[in-house]
């Protein structure tokens, strides 16, 4: 309720929130304790001696807006944090070595369980639907292999090789048109779609313009995941501080607190990464109803069709 009475309140929480954890995160990383009235030395000296010339609701106000500067600086770019979890994402996952012992295993982000499970089993299969329906209508107009491979820096085969496929194809150049320009589009869907994934920040700005309303959800979705991932690292350095702090005084109140905080800090990560699954899938949708377009999927499209051979009658002449 409070984001819709107040524009902008979600894109300023964040930055917010996030500073001032981290100032606190710094207060005591450097064993600051609360300051007495009393203080005339040092940085709380300065406060108490401010306190005299004005309100504290102005410290309050100064003391926020530095949070807020820090919280802009620190907080996570949803938009990044997309593209390098799908470029560099990867998970461990137990297989068995060549002694057949089972042993932690990293994967790449292609065969990441958790990158299939989340954009490649729903998302990702969309996006993959839309990009093989324009592979179909380039089939379906007879595009050119040849400018195909060129137009997307494919090994362009020369002519002895066109000629051995050709031959393969018991001398039908249609055929072996078909299948060069085939074997290309299959090369490119994987290139192709994670140039279509890495491409949902641009997409969204598009939606912006084109659907307030699907804009709306995603901007929502957008900015619960940035709050979530930005209080995540401070909240697991404050665990770690409150265990040292424990260790020179009560040592399980401090280890209770650090594994709470680190808890939270797990937490508040996967909901946050769950929250960057929502936005995803309504830039989708909106990709898959046309509510927007894809360079990717235009670029393809523009490619130009192989014009039919016209045979043209002999003149008359009388």
């Amino acid at each position: 309720m409070l984001a819709q009475i107040l524009p902008g309140f979600r894109d300023f929480k964040t930055p917010l929130i996030t500073g001032y954890l981290w100032l606190v995160v710094v207060w005591i990383g450097f064993g600051m304790p609360i300051p007495s009235k009393d203080e005339s030395t040092g940085g709380m000296g300065m406060i108490n001696w401010l306190t005299g010339y004005t309100s504290t609701a102005t410290i309050l106000a100064v003391l926020s807006f530095v949070a807020y500067v820090v919280g802009i600086l620190v907080s996570i770019d949803v938009k990044l944090a997309t593209r390098l979890v799908m470029r560099y994402g990867f998970t461990l996952e137990r297989q068995l070595n060549e002694n057949q012992k089972r042993v932690w295993k990293r994967l790449p982000h292609r065969e990441n369980v958790s990158y299939r499970r989340s954009l490649a089993h729903e998302s990702g299969s969309t996006l993959l639907k839309i990009l093989w329906e324009a592979f179909s209508r380039v089939e379906a107009r007879n595009v050119p292999w040849y400018p195909l491979l060129k137009e997307y820096n494919l090994p362009v085969m020369d002519e002895e090789d066109y000629n051995e496929r050709v031959q393969t194809e018991a001398g039908d150049r249609t055929e072996a048109d078909r299948q060069i320009r085939k074997e290309a589009l299959r090369t490119l869907s994987p290139r192709l779609l994670q140039e279509m994934a890495e491409d949902i920040p641009v997409l969204a700005t598009k939606l912006q313009e084109k659907n307030k309303d699907l804009f709306d959800s995603y901007d929502r979705d957008r900015s619960e995941a940035e709050f979530r991932l930005s209080i995540a690292l401070p909240i697991a350095v404050l665990s770690v501080e409150l265990f040292i702090l424990g260790l020179g005084g009560d040592v399980v109140l401090g280890s209770v607190a650090a594994v709470v905080g680190l808890v939270a800090s797990v937490v508040l990560l996967r909901k946050g990464w769950l929250k960057i699954l929502d936005s995803t899938s309504v830039v989708v949708t909106a990709l898959e109803i046309g509510t927007i377009s894809s360079h990717v999927i235009e670029r393809l499209d523009a490619l130009e069709s192989k014009k039919p051979k016209v045979d043209i009658p002999p003149t008359i002449t009388s």
